[in-house]
């Protein structure tokens, strides 16, 4: 039965779920007034820092009070972090696996030469280059995150009419692509289009370093002091002073993957392995400095001291529904021990402006209860004002001054439709009787809710995508992990999410071929990220400009070109060199096989103790076949048995894949090329440069280490008695 009374809503048909709106960091905050409340650096609302604490704009790294990184690091396309070490200089990245920056093997050294730096400062990537502000040789380097091939280097044309030499110093990119790069010398800020060109500069800033770019596209520029000054430039080149606080722009910039504290030192945490509890320097050993070497003693942080308490309210939210029964917000977030959060709400038919709101008297808002505490990272309360088109939301933050509440989003719901629909209409006759029947029902309506959102939902835990792979308990398995087991996959939970996911998505594809070795190449080629690059043109391949074909033409014929991986696994008896009477010759190409093959013992021929075996079966003629034909190798990158942990996972997917007869052995490759010892190009080989140098104790000769010229004949003039000095020629006096 409908009632159109003013207490009891209409009964809708199916669907029966509200809507709601959300309230975050990236979807807006729509925030009217803010006091004593600011973001943190995911955007998240909390009570604000006191002012002595807050951060400063002139930390040390450049990251302008944590809103963006340091000026030596960036962030590749698949979230790979690289730092400049800037006293080797190197190019370090960072290997998440083992949790340290290993050194990428691209630059010649400290030097003036195509590929060498000269007191380089600031890096950046864009569209799969690196640039580096390689300030001393006055040029922009451009490398490619693909071989790290050099593209070129680039600088201003002497049209651009510069006071003194190119000095570049820091850089950043705008959504198009255009390269901003900041001139010490200058006090300019020129400015690149993706094709490398130069277009422009920025004049009028000074001593220009560091540089950032927010998601709206606008650059803040640091100027040397004292004191510090940061101007802030929109598309237009129009250039003012920022007056807020490095925290009143955190919601203007993107999140950063891990915080930088205000020493510049990177808290990896969040991009390492997870680390057992009872490692005394589990944190220590995720905290880098600038050069990325750990830091082992962190120094004892001053504590933050946040405001005892803050106020947020919203700007009107609108529902476009006549006398809307808003029906309850839901806050997710953290409350501390000490701390609590307080939802008020206020209702009305027509929009009021701002003002008009916050000269409402207290006792015009309906005060909800204080949440003291947040299960599972949410909190939800039914909203108790009228109905009313537009609804405005107070929270009211309260903490202990060491610790603050803080909330990541906030969802209000509406229409109320609540099970007091389903009752007679003499329980809502009245506003008492119906506030009493929705608060008592909303009880049991969350749960209800809660079923009927997981069976609608249902489908998406039979997908690997989006099943959970999350574990509320630490020794049960997670729902991913479960799943395959219904079909026989033992996922390993050292491998990324997001590997486990792909791998069980396609391991239907691979049954037909377990046991094969085709079957076992996929799955290691899968799990060493060797799959093949399909879709990618040849080489020499003419380019021709992209036209779209004809609706009716057929479609093109598919090319498999592209790079693939390599074999990986050798069979031993691939490697067998037998000699077959009337078609071979002894030689090199022929080997014959002895009695000792299988270290048989034999009377009266070679029996000894401890040095031969009793093997009574089978017979002698099938030993060659027995010790090879059940046996392979497999070749492996030497990265994945630098740890325990990645030993331990390679081992637990050979014995997973591996037929029951066979016996596996593991070969880690390491970049080298040995005549006679590791020589076998595609499997234990790999031809890379070796940069001269030995450090006592860390390096083998002959291994991964070679000597070096003297200084004297690294380059340069020289002067050497007998070597045919000539005055003028190839000998300069100093």
């Amino acid at each position: 039965m409908n009632s159109t009374g003013p207490f009891l809503p209409v009964r809708h048909r199916p669907p029966h779920d509200p809507t709601s709106l959300l309230l975050n960091a990236r979807a807006g905050w729509r925030a009217a007034a803010l006091d004593g409340v600011g973001p943190l650096p995911d955007g998240s609302l909390c009570l604000a820092v006191l002012p002595d604490l807050r951060r400063s704009f002139d930390e040390p790294g450049g990251s302008l009070g944590g809103l963006t990184l340091p000026t030596n690091a960036a962030l590749g396309p698949d979230g790979s972090l690289f730092l400049l070490d800037p006293d080797g200089p190197t190019l370090n990245r960072f290997d998440p696996c083992d949790c340290r920056f290993a050194a990428v093997p691209c630059f010649g050294g400290r030097g003036g030469g195509p590929r060498q730096l000269s007191d380089p400062h600031g890096i950046g990537i864009c569209s799969g280059n690196l640039y580096i502000c390689d300030t001393g040789n006055h040029r922009l380097s451009v490398f490619s995150l693909r071989g790290f091939a050099l593209r070129g280097h680039l600088a201003p044309p002497a049209s651009a009419n510069l006071t003194n030499d190119f000095a570049p110093y820091d850089i950043a990119f705008d959504g198009r692509g255009m390269a901003h790069v900041t001139d010490t010398a200058n006090g300019l800020i020129h400015r690149f289009d993706p094709a490398g060109v130069w277009r422009d500069f920025l004049s009028g800033f000074g001593s220009v370093t560091h540089l950032a770019m927010d998601c709206r596209d606008r650059l803040f520029a640091c100027v040397e002091g004292p004191p510090v000054v940061v101007y802030s430039v929109d598309a237009q080149g129009k250039m003012e002073v920022v007056a807020e606080s490095p925290e009143a722009l955190i919601s203007s910039f993107p999140a950063l993957p891990f915080p930088v504290d205000s020493h510049g030192r990177l808290h990896l945490e969040a991009l390492c392995p997870p680390g057992e509890e009872t490692e005394p320097d589990a944190v220590a050993c995720r905290l880098f400095d600038l050069h990325g070497k750990p830091v082992t003693d962190p120094g004892e942080a001053p504590a933050a001291r946040f405001q005892s308490q803050g106020v947020y309210v919203s700007r009107a939210l609108d529902s476009r529904l006549y006398r809307c029964p808003w029906h309850r917000v839901i806050l997710h977030g953290v409350v501390p021990a000490g701390c609590r959060i307080r939802v008020n709400t206020f209702t009305a038919e027509i929009e009021l402006s701002d003002s008009d709101v916050s000269s409402l008297e207290t006792n015009r808002w309906n005060a909800g209860p204080w949440a003291y505490s947040m299960e599972n990272g949410s909190w939800d309360g039914l909203v108790r004002s009228g109905a009313g088109r537009f609804l405005w939301l107070k929270l009211e933050l309260r903490g202990s001054g060491h610790a603050t509440p803080s909330v990541s989003a906030v969802e209000i719901e509406f229409p109320r439709l609540g099970l007091r629909r389903h009752l007679p209409a003499v329980f809502g006759a009245e506003p008492v009787s119906a506030d009493f029947t929705d608060r008592f029902l909303s009880l049991y309506e969350t749960t209800l809710r809660g079923l009927e959102y997981r069976i609608d939902a249902l489908g998406r835990y039979f997908d690997p995508l989006s099943a959970p792979a999350e574990s509320a308990e630490k020794d049960r398995l997670d729902f991913l992990t479960w799943l395959g087991t219904w079909i026989g996959v033992a996922l390993d939970r050292r491998w990324p999410e997001r590997k486990r996911r792909l791998f069980l998505k396609r391991a239907g594809s691979l049954f037909r071929l377990r046991g094969t070795l085709t079957g076992m190449w996929r799955v290691l080629a899968f799990y060493l990220g060797m799959e093949s690059c399909r879709g990618v043109c040849r080489d020499g391949r003419p380019k021709v400009r992209c036209t779209p074909p004809d609706p009716n033409c057929a479609p093109p014929p598919y090319d498999a070109g592209g790079w693939q991986p390599p074999p990986l696994i050798l069979e031993h008896f691939r490697v067998r060199r037998w000699l077959f009477l009337g078609r071979g010759r002894l030689s090199e190409q022929a080997e014959l096989w002895g009695k000792r093959i299988v270290n048989r013992s034999q009377l009266n021929e070679n029996a000894q103790a401890d040095r031969t075996r009793l093997v009574t079966t089978p017979d002698p003629f099938r030993d060659p076949f027995l010790a090879y034909a059940h046996a392979y190798t497999v070749f492996v990158p030497a990265v994945c048995g630098r740890s325990e942990q990645a030993r331990k996972t390679l081992e637990t997917l050979l014995k997973q894949n591996s037929p029951a007869h066979t016996k596996c052995s593991v070969n880690y490759v390491h970049p080298r090329f040995r005549v006679g010892i590791q020589a076998t190009i595609g499997f234990d080989s790999a031809i890379a440069r070796i940069e001269p140098g030995v450090t006592l104790a860390e390096n083998a000769l002959g291994k991964d280490a070679i000597l070096g010229a003297p200084p004297a004949r690294q380059g340069g003039p020289e002067f050497e008695l007998g070597r045919g000095p000539r005055i003028g020629t190839t000998t300069l006096l100093d």
